[in-house]
């Protein structure tokens, strides 16, 4: 039997929570293993997770400037290696939308994640991930 497994990938450390639930800190990051899904997962309440994928796989011209503010609050030093990830929607009809508009963005060197909202206008908050043409073909 082929089960997907998950990967512990670490903690995390949200210090204002995530926009709707302010009041969690505390994450670990899982992968579904060969898969593009990851899983942000609340350590204090087991039943709330955000499905996010890295947003460069699907969308190579994606790119903003991190505001000074958020690298304030993610501690981040000049050379601190960082993580972008982008919260997924399921929308019913197989459909999925990803919200490039507020990137969730880890400082790996000390854990740290920040949702950030972007003052870019080009990025929507429901893109869809998958083409309605990469949908229709097998």
């Amino acid at each position: 039997m082929n089960a997907s497994q998950q990967i512990e990938l670490g903690k995390l450390f949200f210090e204002d929570g995530i926009p709707g639930f302010s009041h969690l800190q505390f994450f670990q990051l899982i992968q579904e293993e060969e898969s593009p899904f990851f899983l942000i997962q609340s350590t204090e309440e087991k039943d709330i997770g955000f499905w996010v994928v890295n947003p460069f796989s699907f969308f190579p011209d994606y790119q903003f400037t991190l505001p000074e503010v958020s690298k304030e609050a993610l501690r981040m030093e000049e050379e601190s290696p960082v993580a972008v990830f982008s919260i997924v929607t399921i929308r019913g009809k197989n459909q999925a939308t990803v919200n490039l508009k507020a990137p969730i963005v880890l400082n790996l060197s000390n854990r740290m994640g920040k949702q950030v909202i972007l003052q870019e206008d080009s990025y929507p908050i429901r893109q869809l991930l998958f083409s309605q043409q990469a949908a229709d073909t097998e």
